[in-house]
């Protein structure tokens, strides 16, 4: 018995309209470049999910856990965790981008791969094959992501500096009040603003929220929540000039940049030309990706902002109130409870990243012809 009869639910049958290289290949539009993602799920759904929660989302996982241990060792050692947080934090941070440059890189460049694959060649994709090109092709994905994480790092910290005059950066807040309404809005609008700029990957990411954290730290105000009546949305007309800037600067970066690892695959492996080939091609129909990509992110944004505030309410009353009852006691170890969360969020971002990667390696062999 193969695979494909002990494993038949995972194993969706492609659209009709996208099993056809002609049809995919000469009808140039959104949905068709959505349905050949899909149909890349429905082809090859196990090493699409291997890399989606082993490359993308393992790294999330083990910094989780890591932080969760570390966090309980303070509570069981000291009685509280307030004086390990941020170094427990910092931690995570570390091994998540230690992990994740290499993993996040490999599953980008393994999965583009799969997706490029002509659908008369899909008996010859595998997990195998697809991690062996990817490091067949190591030196220009790893150059493609610190030129594109670079950039777009450096675009979010002057778009940072304006949202943080602005009181709606990440690091403005860290807590919610479950009892204000008002705190909870505030909550979910600045994690949805944080969300909508273009990812830099690993190890920039993982950079990143370490900064906003430890400056959500340093201000006392944080750690209650900022009151949308009370605190002062003002900034300063440099400081706007700033961020206006960086925004254009992620918005022409992520366009042109964004099919830089299908160019890597679309060409020879000792061509070293497929930088001016994504840009090539991403200027020539700058403004179909431009609407197609921020379509896609707008759907992804409203779903992670789900996730973000339905995991931790389901999680309190899936798994806390019954273990509480369980244990009987009122107290809920406060490790635990974060890395569970943590942990589904890697989950969710994995399956995101993932989801994206192969839209943008479709969009390439649409737009490319």
């Amino acid at each position: 018995m193969g695979i494909r009869d002990a494993l038949p639910s995972i194993y969706l049958r492609p659209w009709p309209a996208a099993t056809s290289g002609a049809v995919s290949g000469h009808k140039v539009s959104f949905r068709h470049t959505l349905q050949a993602t899909i149909n890349v799920f429905a082809r090859h759904p196990l090493p699409v999910v291997v890399c989606a929660f082993a490359c993308f989302a393992g790294a999330g996982i083990v910094g989780s856990l890591v932080y969760g241990v570390m966090i309980g060792e303070a509570v069981i050692r000291t009685g509280s965790h307030t004086t390990t947080t941020m170094r427990a934090y910092n931690t995570q941070m570390l091994v998540q981008a230690l992990i994740g440059a290499f993993t996040v890189t490999l599953g980008r460049g393994a999965l583009t791969w799969i997706a490029m694959q002509e659908e008369a060649r899909a008996g010859q994709v595998s997990l195998g094959n697809a991690l062996r090109a990817a490091l067949r092709a190591w030196r220009p994905l790893v150059l493609s992501t610190v030129l594109y994480g670079g950039l777009i790092t450096l675009g979010l910290l002057g778009l940072s500096a304006m949202l943080r005059e602005l009181r709606l950066d990440i690091s403005n807040t860290r807590s919610i009040r479950t009892g204000d309404f008002g705190n909870i809005l505030n909550w979910t609008l600045i994690r949805a603003i944080g969300l909508l700029p273009p990812d830099p990957g690993s190890p920039f990411t993982d950079w990143l929220a370490s900064v906003r954290y430890n400056l959500a730290r340093s201000m006392v105000g944080s750690y209650l929540g900022f009151d949308l009546s009370t605190v002062s949305r003002t900034a300063s007309p440099g400081t706007i000039v700033v961020g206006l800037a960086s925004i254009a600067t992620l918005i022409v970066v992520d366009g042109l940049l964004c099919l830089r690892t299908a160019a890597i695959f679309s060409t020879p492996p000792t061509d070293r030309t497929w930088l001016l080939q994504a840009v090539r091609v991403s200027s020539t129909h700058f403004g179909r990706i431009l609407i197609w990509r921020w379509s896609l992110r707008f759907a992804f944004v409203a779903f992670a902002v789900a996730a973000l505030v339905l995991v931790p309410a389901l999680h309190q009353v899936l798994v806390i109130a019954p273990t509480r009852q369980m244990l009987g006691t009122g107290y809920w170890p406060y490790h635990i409870a974060q890395s569970a969360n943590g942990v589904s969020i890697a989950l969710v971002n994995g399956a995101l990243i993932a989801a994206s990667v192969i839209f943008e390696a479709r969009m390439y062999r649409a737009l490319a012809r």
